[in-house]
């Protein structure tokens, strides 16, 4: 946890994002993979270039139709699918509490306000369960803090 919060903003989004890359085609036949992967795609292009509203990508995470993360998350039946969902949705939230930040807002929704160490800590112990036997995470975060 302490090499992750040594990395600069942009590099603690960039390996929650490429983390999240690495396990979403393990939801690709699951309702909603396809706001899953528009959301990703969404909140690298916001890590790029910062011209995504916060409530655009909050919208992907929560929304009033119940086509989003979170209601895909509830919904599934899969154990581990459900991890995914569950790490998509982590890496979403603290990406979009950072695009607040970053916008100035100072109303967050409070799915948001809720962000914290621990949703990043849910989002490692997740991760790991759904990528076994693999080094990656620390591999990337390593990378991230050297670079």
């Amino acid at each position: 946890m302490d090499q992750f919060n040594n990395l600069s903003v942009d590099a603690k989004v960039v390996n929650l994002l490429s983390l999240s890359e690495s396990i979403i085609p393990n939801i690709s036949q699951s309702a909603g993979y396809k706001i899953a992967v528009e959301s990703l795609e969404e909140a690298w292009k916001w890590v790029k270039f910062k011209n995504i509203e916060a409530h655009n990508l909050y919208l992907y995470l929560e929304n009033m139709d119940e086509q989003d993360i979170m209601t895909y998350t509830q919904l599934e039946d899969d154990c581990d699918k459900e991890k995914i969902w569950i790490c998509i949705g982590n890496a979403l939230a603290y990406i979009i509490r950072e695009a607040y930040h970053y916008e100035k807002e100072s109303y967050l929704p409070q799915t948001i306000e809720s962000v914290d160490d621990e949703t990043i800590e849910s989002f490692i112990a997740n991760f790991k369960k759904v990528y076994r036997g693999n080094c990656l995470a620390e591999a990337l975060l390593h990378y991230l803090h050297t670079n």
